[in-house]
């Protein structure tokens, strides 16, 4: 942009000698660590540090001002060197606010700065794809008295399942307060009966689950964003919260079996746990299948729905006879 839009129309020297080392550190350093992290150089997911951020200007100022001149037809510029260090300061402080704001710790994402977008996000990733998924099973299930929703988002299944169950009390837990503002705002405009849903923001991590109250549990492209750590002290706080013969909906991504489909699930998954773990703190770095963990509390599979490719899946879910209170 400042080779062909600005500089044929400003005269101003800083755009012609200076902007686009003002920009170095900021565009090239977060790529290059990210390279580091995959290539097992660096041995942590934070922003960079004051100490990489030093470290690459002094290199890059020795190599472009420095050598540089000595090996090619260049000119070095002392200000080009101040034009890194103004860069780096100001993507320094820009990075250390944000990873304050951002991220509080590790154990939990913070979707807050995503729930403004993460409609149309979906929308041009996905289409309606993962929508269809959310809702394959509502007209198989029977119809619920006491529902749990965890980790709902901006609230497009729970529109969905509000119009076709009205009379179901909802209790729609997120840690995201932002996301569940989006969700309470689409269930009034889909004028579903807000009056039946409870939103509760919390990290279900420390939540006090009750027990055996539930007859549906609903975890759509939720239990992805937990470390297998984590799914082990979650899985069993969940399933106490159910009835016996209670209904399990599940939406989420998996890794194709075999072949093609494989490698792209592959790189798909990789793309998304590195967007969301860069911008949200995801704790996850992977894929946990739950299935294992879903059977040891006495569920068993009625119905499983793939799609995308195997990319996608939805399943239905059943408490077993004799499991567990209610």
């Amino acid at each position: 942009m400042n080779r062909w839009v600005v500089k044929p129309h400003c005269a101003l020297i800083f755009f012609h000698s200076w902007f686009n080392d003002l920009l170095l550190i900021p565009c090239a350093l977060p790529p290059l660590l990210l390279t580091h992290r995959w290539l097992g150089l660096r041995g942590h997911d934070g922003p960079p540090t004051g100490g990489e951020i030093a470290a690459h200007w002094l290199g890059w100022s020795i190599l472009f001002e420095g050598i540089g001149p000595r090996i090619m037809r260049t000119t070095g510029d002392p200000w080009d060197v101040a034009a890194y260090a103004a860069g780096a300061l100001a993507a320094w402080a820009w990075w250390t606010n944000s990873h304050r704001k951002i991220v509080p710790n590790r154990e939990v994402a913070n979707f807050d700065w995503l729930a403004a977008h993460y409609r149309w996000m979906e929308w041009v990733l996905a289409g309606n794809k993962l929508q269809r998924c959310r809702t394959a099973f509502l007209a198989s299930i029977p119809r619920p008295r006491q529902v749990l929703l965890l980790g709902e988002g901006n609230g497009r299944f729970l529109a969905a399942f509000c119009r076709q169950f009205p009379e179901a009390r909802v209790t729609c837990v997120d840690a995201s307060p932002r996301m569940l503002h989006q969700a309470q705002s689409r269930l009034q405009r889909a004028g579903g009966t807000a009056g039946k849903v409870e939103f509760v923001t919390a990290d279900v991590g420390t939540w006090d689950f009750p027990v055996a109250e539930f007859d549906l549990i609903v975890t759509h492209f939720f239990l992805d964003c937990f470390r297998p750590d984590q799914l082990d002290e979650l899985m069993p706080k969940i399933a106490s919260s159910s009835k016996t013969g209670a209904h399990w909906l599940v939406a989420d991504f998996c890794r194709a079996p075999r072949g093609w489909r494989r490698w792209r699930s592959g790189v798909i998954l990789s793309l998304m746990y590195w967007f969301f773990e860069w911008f949200s703190r995801l704790p996850a770095r992977e894929l946990t299948e739950p299935d294992s963990r879903m059977q040891a509390e006495g569920f068993h599979l009625q119905q499983r729905q793939s799609a995308d490719w195997e990319l996608l899946h939805t399943d239905l879910w059943v408490k077993s006879e004799g499991v567990g209170k209610g």
